[in-house]
């Protein structure tokens, strides 16, 4: 990024936090980031480069109004369709909403959703450039080009058309080479705000065309940038890598990767790395120290660790820590539930949501597992995220699951408390009440209860 808001210093500050997630004998580590352009140490991802929403579309409507007018399209063009690509996301609905192009409904529901509270630090009511248009259409010859706003005035009389390289295959069988290779990115100027002050930087931004996939997702993007940190403890030097899957320059939920998370000779994907509250671990087995993730400082770039004192009890969603008890109670019967109901079994959890395509996907396949697992030695359950009773007591009267179902709401905050960000996320916790394995999903799934029911 060509900006001299990224250009970090090369120290480390080290500071006594007296927020409410550090305690009075924790120090908060401060690292600055060093963000690279390029796909790294990690497996490509791009987002698709999908149409305006039109105003018959219900689930699109909402956003219609913050669509911008752009000019200087080739008359040439023909079945041009614009796309609006969110650089920023959180800017992009905090000025719209202060536009009167979003309603306070859907403004305070994003805020949910998101677990986001505006900070104005770092935020401009003032509408500024937090996304960039890209376009494309039939030229002359029958041939598809697209074009991108580079210097995003929404005008396109200044800009090049191109024909994108094209990305083969589908879903798991997508070809990783045709997703990370690229001859020069195309830079988009944008805006940001660090601490009051709009500041203009550049990001970088490939467009694709994914050659088995129909309208209207055949058309991908990516903004290809990772971070690098170095951790300085007792003398010693750490690597650390982030990566956001490539879906903007903030960093708002990425995930971070020591070495040791990094997959030797391959690319490592994005669910292979560390969340915010959970805990990487470096040094030497004599000199071991932990620190806990507490993300990315807004608009700064810095990453934020929390030193976790020796002895403490360090509960994570992560292969081998213990999994944080909890006393919920079953959404169909109204019985309470406790972790320690099940200490003798493996425990297998499901965090997942109605509005959730990808969870509502997996239900058929996770049924079929169930059916096929030892329920004596292996207990299923359901924790339903960011839902509502009338809309999960629907879900369940059509759609038989036979294990319990806790709905996570504003008094026992299970979301909240285990730091759910993606959905579906699933844990799998052994009877000694650590995690055993996380993300398991499908065949993966089936495998490792089969392996554990026939070490039993």
């Amino acid at each position: 990024m060509q900006t001299s808001t990224f250009k970090m210093l090369a120290f480390v500050t080290l500071l006594i936090s007296c927020s409410e997630r550090a305690q009075p004998s924790e120090e908060i580590v401060e690292i600055p980031v060093e963000f690279k352009e390029g796909f790294g140490p990690f497996a490509a991802s791009y987002g698709s480069l999908s149409p305006e929403h039109t105003g018959i579309n219900p689930e699109g409507a909402a956003w219609v109004p913050t669509y911008r007018p752009v000019r200087g399209i080739p008359k040439d063009l023909k079945n041009v369709i614009k796309s609006m690509v969110w650089l920023n996301p959180r800017q992009f609905v905090y000025q719209n909403f202060h536009e009167g192009k979003i309603s306070r409904e859907m403004y305070e529901q994003l805020q949910k959703s998101w677990e986001w509270v505006p900070d104005e630090l770092w935020l401009s009511k003032k509408p500024i450039k937090s996304f960039v248009y890209v376009i494309r259409g039939v030229d002359k010859t029958g041939a598809v080009v697209v074009m991108i706003d580079t210097n995003n005035n929404l005008d396109f009389s200044d800009e090049i058309r191109f024909t994108p390289a094209a990305i083969a295959g589908r879903e798991s069988g997508l070809n990783a080479d045709s997703l990370r290779s690229y001859d020069k990115p195309w830079m988009v100027q944008y805006e940001h705000v660090i601490n009051g002050s709009i500041v203009t930087d550049s990001v970088p931004i490939i467009v694709k065309r994914a050659v088995d996939y129909e309208f209207p997702h055949d058309y991908w993007y990516t903004i290809p940038l990772y971070g690098r940190a170095a951790l300085k403890w007792k003398g010693r030097g750490y690597q650390i890598w982030l990566s956001n899957m490539f879906d903007g320059p903030e960093f708002h939920h990425a995930r971070i990767f020591t070495d040791g998370e990094l997959n030797p000779g391959k690319y490592t994907g994005f669910n292979k790395g560390i969340e915010e509250g959970e805990i990487i671990t470096v040094g030497s087995v004599f000199d071991r120290k932990k620190f806990k993730y507490l993300g990315i400082k807004p608009g700064s770039g810095y990453l934020l660790l929390q030193t976790v004192s020796e002895g403490s009890e360090n509960y994570s969603l992560q292969k081998g820590y213990p999994f944080r008890p909890f006393k919920a109670k079953d959404f169909r019967t109204g019985k309470l539930l406790a972790l320690s109901d099940f200490k003798s079994k493996y425990v297998f959890i499901d965090f997942w949501g109605t509005w959730c395509g990808p969870c509502v996907q997996d239900l058929p396949e996770l049924r079929n597992i169930y059916k096929e697992t030892n329920n004596a030695n292996i207990q299923f359950l359901g924790i339903v995220g960011k839902d509502s009773r009338e809309r999960l007591t629907r879900f369940l009267a059509k759609n038989q699951l036979e294990w319990p179902q806790i709905l996570s709401d504003s008094a026992n905050k299970l979301v909240e408390t285990y730091g759910i960000q993606a959905y579906p996320t699933t844990v799998l916790i052994g009877p000694d009440g650590k995690v055993v394995e996380k993300n398991l999903r499908g065949d993966a799934l089936r495998n490792k209860l089969r392996e554990i029911s026939e070490s039993l």
